[in-house]
């Protein structure tokens, strides 16, 4: 939430700035600011385990992979979540429907997994995982802007660049098997899609929706940690859905 604050406020700050360089037929500058839901996919497939030189591979996402990782955890892994952040970004108007904008985004969640496993004696684990996914992009946005237009202003973008997500994972277990896990991929990223402002003022306007699809293409890599063992996981296209509303100031 703190994030998210600070950069409504440096939005607000930079709109004096917009309002002066808009003094056209259309608006020069667009800055925008608000809030973002995101439902991030999965970036992990095959996953290789290496302990006292010997190494498995198993599916995450199947029987074999609950088995081995917790039903509950399996989810962390495998199933759409959904993460809260913001989105900021500044558009450039090269003429009243054309512009180049650059793009910032940040989704959070931390979650808590607890599994019971039915092995000699029993055994629960709590993992406690702490997910940031910040993306840095940049395309072109159409959009009518002329100054005085219509009070609907639908638009579309495609917007290229990179995503950095980290996971932190934290598990404790009844049966002793404590470690942390970090995962920090850095990967092409991707934002095609569009949405609607109600125009409010001469100045500023009310994003009443924006719907992305943000596909990120996770790399294979390696996730350090403190555990007794070794974790290779290949990646996989992370097919996220993005939705936001917020303000947009010219």
């Amino acid at each position: 939430m703190r994030k998210i604050l600070l950069s409504m406020l440096f939005i607000s700050a930079c709109a004096g700035g917009a309002a002066a360089q808009g003094a056209g037929d259309y608006n020069k500058v667009e800055f925008y600011g608000g809030y973002s839901h995101a439902r991030v996919g999965p970036n992990s497939g095959t996953q290789t385990v290496t302990e006292g030189g010997q190494s498995f591979t198993f599916e995450p996402c199947t029987p074999d992979g609950a088995a081995i990782l917790g039903s509950d955890f399996q989810r962390n892994i495998c199933d759409r979540r959904g993460f809260n952040g913001f989105d900021a970004s500044v558009a450039y108007n090269l003429s009243r429907y054309f512009g180049i904008k650059a793009n910032v985004t940040g989704h959070f969640k931390t979650e808590t997994f607890v599994d019971h496993f039915a092995d000699s004696g029993g055994h629960t684990d709590t993992n406690r995982v702490t997910d940031r996914t910040w993306q840095f992009l940049a395309g072109v946005q159409v959009k009518d802007n002329r100054a005085e237009g219509k009070r609907l202003k639908p638009f579309a973008h495609a917007l290229f660049g990179a995503a950095r997500q980290s996971s932190h994972d934290v598990q404790t277990s009844t049966g002793g098997t404590n470690f942390t896990l970090d995962d920090r991929p850095t990967s092409f990223a991707m934002k095609l899609g569009g949405g609607l402002d109600v125009r409010l003022s001469r100045r500023v306007d009310l994003r009443v929706f924006e719907f992305d699809y943000n596909p990120v293409f996770a790399r294979d890599r390696d996730m350090p940690g403190n555990a007794a063992f070794t974790l290779r996981v290949a990646g996989r296209r992370s097919d996220t859905y993005t939705f936001g509303v917020g303000i947009a100031f010219h």
